[in-house]
């Protein structure tokens, strides 16, 4: 369930008056404030870090928007590389092409299997997947009646994951019953319009698009009830944060901290989201109710669910001939909460 003080507030933001005032830079700018002041003493820490990121609104996007990590990290030369998928953010790791990475928990959990076997942390869990991922059909209104329909969504992603186990779950066998297509996000409003696919399953902002002409059959929290939770995380190089553990200790600060702001200034994080996203504030603030964001407190206990969660995905991704699972003391030992503070 989501944080109820945080959905008190999105709720309340829904309304037309408290709108109003939630404006912000158009997202193909991708400006960094300019004005940004850290809300901590600035570390003096130096070097650079290399930032890939998705658009998905929450935490990273706020902090994106508001140029927090570079008001934070002064003397660090930070730069941010846009990516359409979590592969893809796995595929710049694999390249050494950046050091930190935000992406979903079926990627960090391939990243983390033979055969990449990347050297990788999960430091901590951004938040947990609800309605913001769904599978949505043009005609069945059932997940058995897509038996011989062609499904979209975008490989190695959460949302593959939550599909390969809804139609288990629903009797269907995903080799067999159905053709599942491979189409990133940016790309399947095109499929979904021509006459290519009968369902998707995929995450905002695409899937409300999709699901103004279609029928949505379920989302990721109900397959999470259903004992397969999908969630995001920042995914970041061992060796990166090795040698700069000032950086690494900033960036869980200010995680912890837009966590906190999503609750104390719920109208200035819509606001970011929607010009990082370029959606309106009242689309922005209906797809941060379909997280389940998680606060500092929560995150110890929390990276004991992840843990074993993407040991799960593993194994499960073993299964399906996509990776070779690891023991589940390689994925406890990879994910693990780090203390903003003492960087333990």
């Amino acid at each position: 369930m989501m944080n109820t003080r945080l959905f008190v507030s999105l709720v309340c933001l829904l309304s037309g008056a408290a709108l109003t005032s939630c404006v912000g830079k158009p997202a193909s700018e991708y400006e960094l404030s300019s004005a940004a002041t850290c809300p901590f003493a600035p570390s003096e820490a130096s070097g650079s870090v290399r930032l890939g990121y998705q658009v998905i609104p929450g935490p990273d996007l706020y902090l994106r928007d508001q140029g927090m990590l570079e008001a934070c990290l002064p003397n660090v030369d930070v730069t941010w590389t846009r990516f359409p998928t979590g592969q893809d953010v796995v595929q710049g790791f694999a390249s050494g092409s950046i050091d930190y990475g935000f992406l979903g928990s079926t990627p960090a959990a391939k990243a983390l299997s033979a055969p990449l076997n990347l050297d990788v942390i999960v430091p901590m869990v951004s938040f947990f997947n609800g309605s913001s991922e769904a599978l949505v059909a043009k005609h069945a209104t059932t997940v058995a009646e897509l038996k011989g329909s062609k499904i979209a969504t975008a490989f190695s992603s959460t949302a593959h994951y939550s599909l390969l186990k809804a139609l288990e779950s629903a009797g269907l066998d995903p080799r067999r019953d159905v053709e599942i297509t491979n189409i990133s996000p940016d790309k399947l409003p095109a499929a979904w319009a021509s006459d290519e696919i009968e369902a998707a399953y995929i995450w905002n902002p695409t899937l409300m698009e999709i699901q103004r002409s279609g029928t949505t059959l379920l989302d990721s929290g109900d397959v999470a009830q259903a004992g397969a939770p999908t969630f995001n995380v920042p995914l970041m190089s061992r060796t990166h944060t090795e040698a700069n553990p000032e950086i690494l200790r900033m960036w869980v600060r200010l995680q912890n901290w837009a966590t906190g702001q999503a609750i104390d200034d719920p109208e200035g994080y819509i606001a970011a989201n929607a010009a990082q996203t370029q959606m309106s504030p009242e689309e922005t603030a209906e797809q941060l109710q379909g997280v389940r964001p998680v606060p500092a407190d929560e995150q110890p206990a929390a990276m004991t669910e992840v843990a074993q969660a993407l040991y799960d995905t593993a194994a499960f991704l073993q299964e399906q001939g996509e990776v070779q699972a690891a023991d589940l003391s390689h994925y406890q030992n990879a994910a693990r909460y780090i203390d903003a503070e003492t960087g333990e």
